[in-house]
C-alpha cells in the first residue's frame, strides 16, 4: 500500500537530467506511487521503460494536443506499448486551445478520438488534456465528443474547470485531479468542495507547478503529499481520511487493487 499516489507525472523530461535515479528513491523511501505519462511516441517508449524498472511507476502512453502538429496517432507503435501491464492509461491527451493558432482545432479533435477509441479497445482509462483559449473552452468540447462514446472513462488531469463541467464529466464516470496549483490560488475550492470525494485523484505534474511551500522549484512527485493536505483543508475532512480515500481512487480506477508493482 503507498502512502501517497501522483498519478500525473513526467519523469523522463529532461528537467530531471541525471538526477532521475535519487528522484526515484525519494519516492520509494516516502511510499510515492506514480504514474508518468508520455507526451508523444517517443516519451511514451521512455515513460514505459522506466515503469518496467521500478517499482511503485507506471505509465500512460499518448500523444499530448500541441505535441500533434505533425504527427498523426500511430497505432501500430502504441500497440506496442500498450501490451505492457505497465501501462495503466492512454494520454495525456485531448484538447489545448491556448496557443489557438498553431494547431488546428479539428486536427486536435481528430486525433482525440483516435485515442479515445484506442483507449477503448484496450479497456484503458483516458488521461485528459484540456485547455481552453479565449475563443474556445476546451472542457465543453471535449465533453460534446465524450458524449458520442459511453464506454468511455478516465481522468481529467489538471482540472482548470468550473463545477458545472466538473459535475458533467463525474456523470460520464470521470474523475478529476488537482496539482500544487490548489496550494496557492482558490479558484478551484468550489469544485473540490462539492464533487464527491469518491471522484477526486491527487497528482503533481511535475516537473510543472511545484505546490507551496517548494513553490518556484523543480516539482517532485514527492510533493504530492502537500496537495493532499490541501483536499482535506479545502473539503474540511480529517486529513488521514481524505489521504486513504486519494489512494483507494487511483488504485481502483487504475486497476491497481491488486498489484504491488
Amino acid at each position: 500500500m503507498p502512502e501517497f499516489f501522483d498519478i500525473h507525472c513526467h519523469l523522463d523530461f529532461p528537467d530531471y537530467k541525471n538526477e532521475l535515479p535519487e528522484v526515484l528513491a525519494r519516492m520509494k523511501d516516502k511510499k510515492v506511487w506514480g504514474i508518468t505519462v508520455g507526451v508523444d511516441l517517443v516519451s511514451s517508449k521512455r515513460c514505459v521503460e522506466i515503469a518496467k524498472v521500478n517499482e511503485g511507476i507506471f505509465a500512460s502512453i499518448g500523444m499530448h494536443p500541441t505535441d500533434s502538429s505533425g504527427q498523426d496517432f500511430d497505432e501500430k507503435e502504441f500497440e506496442k506499448l500498450v501490451r505492457s501491464p505497465k501501462v495503466v492509461a492512454v494520454g495525456e491527451c485531448g484538447l489545448d486551445y491556448f496557443h489557438g493558432k498553431e494547431i488546428a482545432k479539428e486536427k486536435q479533435k481528430g486525433i482525440f478520438r483516435k485515442h479515445i477509441e484506442f483507449a477503448i479497445k484496450h479497456s484503458k482509462p483516458l488521461m485528459l488534456h484540456l485547455r481552453s483559449g479565449k475563443d474556445a473552452d476546451a472542457y465543453d468540447e471535449a465533453l460534446e465528443i465524450l458524449k458520442e462514446y459511453p464506454k468511455a472513462r478516465g481522468n481529467c488531469h489538471f482540472f482548470a474547470g468550473n463545477l458545472e463541467q466538473a459535475r458533467k464529466f463525474v456523470d460520464l464516470g470521470f474523475n478529476i485531479s488537482f496539482t500544487g496549483v490548489i496550494t496557492f490560488a482558490k479558484n478551484y475550492d468550489e469544485v473540490i468542495k462539492n464533487i464527491p470525494l469518491e471522484r477526486i485523484m491527487s497528482e503533481t505534474d511535475a516537473p510543472f507547478v511545484a505546490p507551496v511551500p517548494y513553490r518556484g522549484k523543480r516539482n517532485e512527485s514527492i510533493y504530492v503529499e502537500e496537495v493532499v493536505k490541501k483536499i482535506a483543508l479545502i473539503r474540511e475532512e480529517e486529513y488521514e481520511k481524505v489521504k486513504i480515500k486519494l489512494i483507494e481512487n487511483a488504485q481502483l480506477f487504475f486497476g491497481l487493487s491488486d498489484q504491488k508493482s
